[in-house]
Parts: C-alpha cells; structure tokens; sequence
C-alpha cells in the first residue's frame, strides 16, 4: 500500500515544495485587466472612471464634474468538473465585498482640460474551486481531488489627464499593488469495501503568497473627428514582492485507529519577486448621440514576464531565474484581447454593454476567456446618483490527475465567476 500511496503522491505533487516555477510568475497578472471589456479602449463603458485609471488614464480628461463613488458587489464562483462528457461535481463559493472606491477632481483651468483621479479596487480575484472524485477503475478505494483558490489583489490608483492639444489628450497613473492569495489542494482515499488495512489517506498541499508591487500606464486618447476617437495605452511591467508560507502534509490512516504521518513540511517567509507582462491597448470610438460604441485590442506581452531573487533549484543547487525563463518559453504564450463596447447615454439615464474575449496566456489551455459587463446608471438631480452593473467571466482549467494504476482523468473544469455590483455617485 504504501508503494502505491508513495506513486500518487509523487505524480500529484510533482517537484519540491520549496522550488518556485512560471506559475509563480503568472498567478498575481492573470486577470489584471479590470472588469470592463472596454476599459483599454476609447469608451469607458462601465460608466466609470476609474475603468480609465486601470486602461487608458487620458480618458481622466473627458470628465467635466467633480464626484465620488463606491460600489459592493455580490460575487459567485462555480467551477463544474467535466470527465468522458459527464458532468460530476458543482462547486459554489459566493459572498458581499467591497468593490471600489474612486474620486475624480477635474482642475480649473482657464483653457483645455486637466483632471486628477483616485481609486482603490481588485484588479484580481483569485476565486476559484473544482473538484472531482471517483472510484479507482478496479473499484478497489474511492479518491476525492479538490482545487480551491481565494484571495485578491488590490490596487490603490492615483492618475492624470490633461489637454495637449485642441484634440489629444495625455494621461498617467500609478498603482500600488497589494493583496494575498490562499491556496489549497488536497487529495484523498478511502477504503469503503475494507480491502486494505488502510481506512483512509490525505495528501494536501496548501501555500499563501502575500503581494506589495508597483504598476504604471500611460495613456493617449484623440479626436480624429467629431464621431471618431482613438485611443492608445501601454501598461508597463507591474514589480511585484511575494512573501510565501507553504505547507505539504501526507497522513495515512489505519482500520486498527493508528496514523502514520508520511511527509510534513512548512515554509514560512519565502521571499522573491515577478515581473509581470507588459500590455499594449489600442481602441477606435465612435459617436452618434445618445450612442457612443468602440472596438479594442490589447495585446499582453506575457513571455517577458520573468523571477528575481535568491532562489535556487533544490536539485542541483542552480539559481532559479534561468529555470524559471526557460519555463516561460515553453509553456507561457502572449495573449490577445479583443474587445467592444455600448453606451447609451440620456440624462438622467446611461446604459452600457461590453464584452472581451481573450486566450489564456497557459499553453496547456487553448481554451478563450470570455468576459461581458452590462450596467445602468441614473443621476438624480440631487446631484446622488445609482449605478448597477452585472460582470460575468468564463474560462476553462483542468484538474488531471493519474492513478497507481497508470489510468489518466483529464477532468476539465467549467469556470463561472460573476459580480452584482451595486454603487452610488455623488455628483460634488
């Protein structure tokens, strides 16, 4: 039994558990996008600008009123396992959170344009979950295989935007980056029809990096005429610090009551730092009032993203740097965003539309990512205005696994993520 147990453990923790990868890279810019399908582009379509904040900062300028605003959001995530077409499992993590908080000052100028923006949001959720459990395909143990990730990255925002010309504008922001993920794996077996003299096993592995970086866009947005705009972001490589606890626990237990602990190892304070990719964002708007439309392209440079630190490979006592590059070049690919966005806008009422859709930057992922936002707003004269908006995200992972018997689950995973955001603006 414990030959068998040891094979599983070795295919599902593949690798030491102190050795950083590209996943490392990746986890903290995987979904540094915002949550508007526009927001790299030409027209904010969520009605908001701290979308210009986190996409194109020269949007900053086309606000005319000073205003705050917040928003809570209900969030849901599902993940639904997906093996030999069959649907097994349906997991359901949901809860109120804060969404944002923004600040707009447009400065009084005698001529042109210039105007100043705060903001604090997630640019990043780490929720997810799925999970999987089957018989072995001798039906002699059942075994259970979890995934779940919680978490999020925050960013506090401060940017620009001036007139430069009589019809371009010029826009920058910074953003501090701080948030922390929790992130757990667990697999286990039970012997139902006591044919071992095992009762059950765990094998779980659990690590929880904690995140300070720094990130910065530039941003241009042009008039070409009274109904086109363009409009022209780059966002430069977000530095991030990561502090990681880890821990990895295999425990065995016996019909008899006994417990055998195989494996027990902890990481406190690991420290490196990523480089996340840069982004280039290019958006044509549109306007024909009440109506303003546009379509966007992002393209976002993940190959470069790369790991500093006094890291080395456990197994040959290399420095991880070099590893971790050569990683990246075989299993991290360049994504491309495309997008296009709606707005209706009549006081007292806006309505707006966008939507994205996207590869992963994983190649083992060929699967795209779809992302949709639809929301209303309505200024009261009072100068207190409502907003509702519905985002919506959809991608695909996996959870494979193989067993002692050399049988292979690739078990696909559905994901669903989506916000009810509620919000109000005062109008200053």
């Amino acid at each position: 039994m414990k030959n068998r147990i040891g094979f599983i453990i070795l295919l599902l923790w593949a690798g030491n558990l102190l050795a950083q990868n590209y996943l490392d890279v990746i986890r903290p810019f995987q979904g540094m996008r915002g949550r508007s399908g526009a927001e790299s582009g030409i027209v904010p379509a969520a009605m908001a600008a701290s979308n210009a904040m986190l996409g194109n900062p020269a949007l900053l300028s086309y606000t005319e009123q000073a205003f705050v605003s917040a928003d809570l959001s209900f969030d849901q995530i599902s993940g639904t396992s997906i093996f030999n077409s069959s649907i097994w499992e349906n997991t359901l993590d949901q809860g109120l959170n804060f969404n944002s908080l923004t600040y707009i000052y447009p400065v009084h100028v005698y001529r042109g344009a210039w105007v100043w923006g705060f903001n604090l949001q997630p640019v990043n959720s780490f929720a997810r979950t799925s999970q999987f459990s089957d018989y072995d395909p001798d039906n002699d143990f059942y075994y259970y295989h979890q995934q779940q990730e919680s978490g999020s990255l925050y960013a506090l925002t401060a940017g620009t935007s001036f007139l430069a010309t009589m019809n371009t504008s010029l826009g920058m922001a910074i953003s501090y980056l701080r948030g922390e993920n929790s992130f757990r794996k667990v697999y286990s077996e039970t012997d139902p029809d006591d044919i071992y003299t095992f009762d059950h096993f765990v094998d779980s592995l659990h690590f929880s990096p904690k995140y300070r970086g720094i990130g910065g866009r530039l941003g241009l947005a042009s008039e070409l005429s009274e109904a086109v705009k363009l409009g022209v972001s780059i966002e430069f490589p977000s530095w991030v610090s990561v502090s990681e606890s880890s821990s990895r626990d295999s425990i065995e237990w016996f019909d008899d009551g006994a417990k055998e602990i195989l494996s027990h190892e902890t990481w406190a304070n690991l420290e490196y730092a990523v480089w996340g990719p840069w982004r280039l964002g290019l958006g044509l708007g549109f306007t024909a009032t009440p109506l303003e439309a546009s379509v966007n392209y992002r393209f976002h440079s993940y190959r470069t993203s790369s790991l500093t630190g006094d890291l080395f490979n456990p197994g040959d006592g290399s420095s991880l740097e070099s590893l971790v590059d050569e990683q990246i070049s075989d299993n991290v690919r360049n994504v491309h965003e495309f997008s296009a966005s709606l707005l209706w806008s009549m006081a007292p009422l806006e309505l707006s539309f966008g939507a994205s859709l996207m590869n992963d930057p994983l190649n083992y992922h060929f699967e795209n990512i779809l992302h949709m936002d639809m929301g209303v707003g309505y200024q009261l004269r009072s100068g207190l205005g409502l907003t509702l908006a519905v985002r919506n995200e959809q991608w695909q992972s996996d959870l494979n696994h193989i067993l002692e018997s050399g049988a292979d689950r690739s078990v696909a995973v559905d994901n669903n993520f989506t916000k009810f955001q509620f919000g109000i603006k005062y109008i200053l």
